[in-house]
């Protein structure tokens, strides 16, 4: 799957740069005090239900804690070594007293960062300080996406535009009273922590994109995709999906599923003959 950006907020929690300086000194070059640095703690990603309708497993948390250990924070997600402005040193999965949507036991992936407590960071400091600056989202990779009905992966049908697995259950609709979700499984790789300028959500929302899609549209212009023609061919409907209107794109659908019948049936009669 491709890169997965997560919202979340700054944890409520103090971190203690006296306390933590051996652990934060495992990441600096020279010997830091607790006096140069600045220590927060944040909620990096939890087992809830998001607004994609998708939620990371209780094993991906564990997976991904180690991931993010001594990963950087920056701005925006933007990929730059000015943009780095704080390292993860301590991360871990905490086991909650709540209940996230599912009526499972709520687990938040917690990590605890610091930053050089300096003039070029002080804007950013009393930012956060003075709760300004709180929303964070994470960046990292998963290998795949299930149906938490019958565990079969999930995949974009561009006809209707929802997610489905090959027993047809689409995801964000209700099964025996059970809502279909992605379960965001086997992480891959986890790229850093970034703040980001959108409001925190109840959950937190995924969107899978290279960082924005105007990223990954500017990377397409620029590539040599000469040896991806089968690639390319796979992207062709689903462009060519985005340039439909509304309309267009429900009148498609309706035909394609009216001719997969009409194939069905044909088929089947002979069969029979």
């Amino acid at each position: 799957m491709d890169k997965l950006e997560k919202f979340k907020v700054l944890s409520l929690k103090k971190a203690d740069a006296a306390t933590d300086i051996g652990l934060i000194n495992q990441y600096s070059v020279e010997e830091l005090t607790p006096e140069k640095v600045y220590c927060f703690n944040l909620a990096l990603c939890d087992n809830d239900v998001d607004r994609d309708t998708e939620r990371f497993t209780d094993a991906s948390l564990d997976t991904l804690a180690p991931l993010f250990l001594g990963k950087t924070g920056i701005s925006d997600h933007r990929w730059s070594a000015d943009r780095q402005i704080a390292r993860l040193y301590r991360v871990e999965v905490e086991d909650g007293k709540k209940k996230n949507a599912l009526g499972e036991p709520l687990r938040v992936l917690r990590g605890s960062a610091y930053m050089l407590n300096n003039e070029t960071n002080q804007p950013i400091i009393e930012a956060i300080a003075g709760g300004i600056m709180k929303e964070v989202s994470i960046g990292c990779q998963v290998s795949k996406c299930t149906c938490s009905i019958c565990g079969e992966n999930l995949s974009l049908d561009w006809r209707t535009w929802t997610y489905k697995c090959k027993n047809d259950h689409i995801k964000g609709e209700v099964y025996d009273k059970k809502l279909c979700v992605g379960n965001l499984e086997d992480p891959i790789d986890a790229y850093e922590f970034s703040f980001v300028a959108v409001p925190a959500q109840q959950g937190a929302g995924v969107t899978k994109d290279m960082k924005t899609n105007a990223d990954a549209f500017s990377w397409l212009m620029t590539a040599n995709l000469s040896q991806d023609a089968d690639k390319i061919k796979a992207l062709i409907p689903i462009f060519q999906k985005a340039l439909m209107a509304d309309t267009e794109r429900e009148e498609r659908a309706k035909i394609l599923t009216e001719n997969e019948t009409y194939l069905k049936k044909y088929a089947n009669k002979e069969r029979k003959e």
